[in-house]
């Protein structure tokens, strides 16, 4: 089962990769992607993105059992 989320991004997609970058490096988590389509991986969660213009979907396709979806869904709706 999967969760997606989709809204504007609130700066342009090359500071926010760059910030991501930086971010999986101090949280150890595996990051690979650019300014249209990538992932995030580790702690037990894969999140896949893709950026349309000013657009992005942030789609979580794995996640830890114990975390349930709604403590998901909320830190996705925190994001934009």
């Amino acid at each position: 089962m999967t969760r997606s989320v989709t809204g504007q991004l609130p700066e342009p997609a090359e500071s926010i990769v760059m910030k991501l970058e930086k971010l999986a490096v101090r949280y150890e988590v595996e990051f690979r992607g650019d300014v249209s389509r990538g992932y995030a991986r580790g702690k037990g969660f894969h999140v896949d993105y893709i950026i349309v213009g000013e657009s992005c979907t942030l789609t979580v396709t794995k996640k830890p059992m114990l975390v349930p979806w709604s403590v998901v869904e909320k830190a996705l709706a925190r994001v934009f």
